[in-house]
């Protein structure tokens, strides 16, 4: 692979890259590109929430597809990429694996004391 066959894949994947941040962010923020990040860490702060523990990360999923929707719905706004009704489901699923992670860390606890 020469030089030029390599910047033109370069120039590809940041093509991609623009288009899926551009997609993503369309369902995840308003005028405020940031206020998803924003908000979502607030909201962990406040619950504190601790990524580093499985089922704290698994909550703090479940707040960020809260906001997407909630931005979804708010503004009225057609998802450029999962349905609003897919977020719900999902949101579910990471609320399900939170309650797994959970369960295991008890058992654990259990067999440890």
């Amino acid at each position: 692979m020469d030089n030029s066959e390599r910047m033109e894949i370069y120039d590809d994947i940041s093509k991609r890259i623009k288009g899926i941040a551009t997609s993503k962010a369309h369902d995840y923020a308003g005028k405020d590109i940031l206020s998803n990040f924003k908000t979502v860490s607030t909201a962990a702060k406040e619950l504190n929430i601790n990524v580093a523990d499985p089922t704290n990360y698994a909550l703090f999923m479940v707040l960020l597809k809260i906001a997407r929707i909630s931005n979804l719905i708010n503004s009225g706004k057609r998802p450029n990429n999962e349905s609003v009704e897919d977020s719900f489901i999902d949101g579910i699923n990471y609320l399900q694996l939170a309650y797994c992670n959970y369960i295991e860390r008890q058992k654990e606890e259990m067999y440890e004391g």
